[in-house]
């Protein structure tokens, strides 16, 4: 089995180096533990950018990885390229027209990964796989099992809508395995030192008996997170106990705008609670500030999360948690042993039709679509109450949940653990693949919205060329030499015969005057629509002519 991955650049955009995306930090950490905990002897890498190859070089090297072990090839080239791997991983999980590229110049299973699942955009990435040629063999992984309640949620709907529709049974036949996302326990251990604790601390003049209640993530009120909650919490603990309590958010603003927005509401909530914000790029903290936290606090209510690396991070760096009982954040947490689960309701379903027409409609984008599905959200602020407070008042407490926690972290969220698990999966894929081979399909094109132009635009020539259609060289030698001297007359070469092979019909062609039927007749084994498109090509550059006197 040899599994090339889809690699995607995760360099920020220009601008925008500041915004941490959990997407690009997911992607960059799984890259990075692949290259340490693989059993590959070569490192395969579908890539479409110098700067993607920079990417791996780096990463490889980073992970002590000789150059000479990775094999990387170009995905624009799919004829050339898809015939040496056996299956396909990408971090992401849009196929990016793997399912039909597969048709034409592939043998392989394919598999994605899905992060955020929210909005129109990841439904129109979902519903590629019920409406391109997937199979058994394919594969989504979901790090949660909520995300893979979610997707098949997705994928029984759209099942429902082809029947409507075509009157068709149809199942979408992509399996959806569970493996979660992993994180490098050894650099969170590190951060969470006696030392940087109190450095930490002194910086945000807090004291060292008092109460620090820590999130870390952006801080988005419609993409992540509303504070109100988490707002209430720390008010109500700082009301009920005698120590001083903050409330620090590690993160970046989304939109930068919504800054005030977040301190104003804190300013009016938080009236005991002292609320501080610290960016994530704050050069004060370069190991963040997991070690100044006593409690991780991160009260989710948006369907943006879909896993949340965060609530496993701070399992590592040794912070008891209080976080929502929401989707991927549940898996993380055994509820009472290594940390707690709040409580949170919704709407029962039935009753979003309104949010999806304002999505379809475009008078919602992605973000005012999720932050009106989270602004009916609720999340139990007593209960988050009275499980703080029994963390703060029971040290005893505090440490239990730390030891469990950190041997939970390391028995399941190691990527020494994780990418086994994906290779694992990844061989079962190619097994029932090769088991059960699909029947061989030829597509007249690539892509059904792309149809050949040539039968698409059929109407708009005076006529197409026939085979009982006469040529003849229509150029000398210097004339040929000058127009192919010119790019803008070259740069279509790749849809044309070899350069030798134009070179040898020119020559062939003399002063002949024959039919495009003797063309083929005389060069067989040449790709026939390569060919149709050179001779074309030759009649543009006026190198060849047609006879119209025949």
């Amino acid at each position: 089995m040899t599994t090339a991955i889809y690699y995607t650049s995760i360099r920020p955009e220009q601008g925008r180096e500041n915004h941490v995306y959990g997407l690009n930090v997911a992607i960059g950490d799984w890259t990075r533990a692949y290259f340490r905990y693989a059993r590959a002897e070569k490192f395969t890498f579908l890539i479409g950018h110098q700067w993607e190859l920079e990417d791996i070089e780096q990463m490889a090297a980073e992970a002590g990885v000789d150059k000479a072990r990775l094999v990387t090839l170009d995905r624009r080239y799919p004829a050339q390229n898809f015939g040496g791997f056996t299956h396909v991983f990408r971090p992401e999980p849009g196929t990016r027209n793997m399912f039909w590229l597969r048709q034409s110049f592939g043998a392989f299973s394919f598999c994605g990964l899905a992060h955020a699942i929210s909005g129109v955009e990841a439904g129109e990435v979902l519903q590629e796989y019920c409406l391109t040629p997937s199979e058994a063999s394919d594969a989504i992984i979901c790090p949660s099992w909520a995300v893979q309640s979610a997707i098949r949620a997705f994928f029984d709907n759209y099942g429902d809508y082809i029947a409507e529709q075509f009157g068709a049974v149809y199942k979408c036949p992509v399996q959806l395995p569970v493996i979660p996302l992993g994180i490098d326990i050894e650099k969170f251990a590190a951060k969470n030192t006696p030392e940087k604790r109190a450095l930490q601390r002194a910086a945000l003049g807090i004291g060292d008996n008092d109460i620090v209640l820590l999130w870390v993530g952006r801080l988005s009120y419609a993409i992540k997170a509303h504070p109100l909650a988490m707002y209430q919490t720390a008010e109500q603990v700082a009301a009920k106990t005698s120590v001083k309590v903050h409330l620090v958010m590690v993160g970046y603003f989304v939109p930068a705008e919504s800054a005030g927005e977040f301190k104003n509401l804190a300013r009016d909530v938080c009236r005991k609670a002292n609320v501080v914000f610290v960016d994530a790029k704050d050069t004060r903290f370069p190991d963040g500030l997991w070690a100044a936290g006593d409690i991780f606090l991160s009260l989710i209510d948006n369907c943006q999360e879909s896993f949340g690396l965060t609530p496993v991070e701070a399992m590592a760096a040794g912070i008891p948690r209080v976080i929502s009982d929401w989707n991927g954040y549940r898996d993380a947490v055994v509820d009472g042993e290594d940390g707690f689960l709040i409580r949170t309701m919704q709407p029962p379903a039935g009753n979003g039709f309104d949010l999806t027409v304002m999505a379809a409609s475009g008078r919602e984008i992605y973000g005012g679509l999720l932050a009106r599905a989270a602004a009916t959200v609720m999340v139990d602020v007593d209960q988050a109450v009275e499980r703080i407070l029994l963390l703060v008042n029971d040290k005893n407490l505090r440490t239990r949940m730390i030891e469990k926690a950190r041997a939970r972290v390391r028995a399941i969220y190691d990527w020494r653990h994780i990418i086994p698990a994906y290779e694992n999966l990844w061989a079962e894929q190619v097994a029932r693949r090769k088991a059960n081979p699909p029947p061989k399909k030829q597509w007249k094109t690539a892509l059904p919205q792309l149809p050949d132009s040539y039968a698409m635009y059929e109407a708009y020539p005076t006529r197409s060329l026939t085979l009982n259609d006469k040529i003849i060289l229509a150029a000398s030698s210097d004339e040929i030499r000058v127009l192919w001297a010119h790019a803008m007359n070259t740069y279509a070469h790749d849809m044309l015969v070899s350069a030798n092979d134009v070179t040898a019909l020119i020559g062939w062609l003399g002063q002949k005057n024959v039919t495009i039927q003797a063309v083929f007749d005389h060069f067989p084994a040449l790709d026939r629509p390569s060919l149709w498109r050179t001779i074309g090509w030759l009649l543009k550059l006026g190198i060849v002519k047609i006879d119209l006197d025949k």
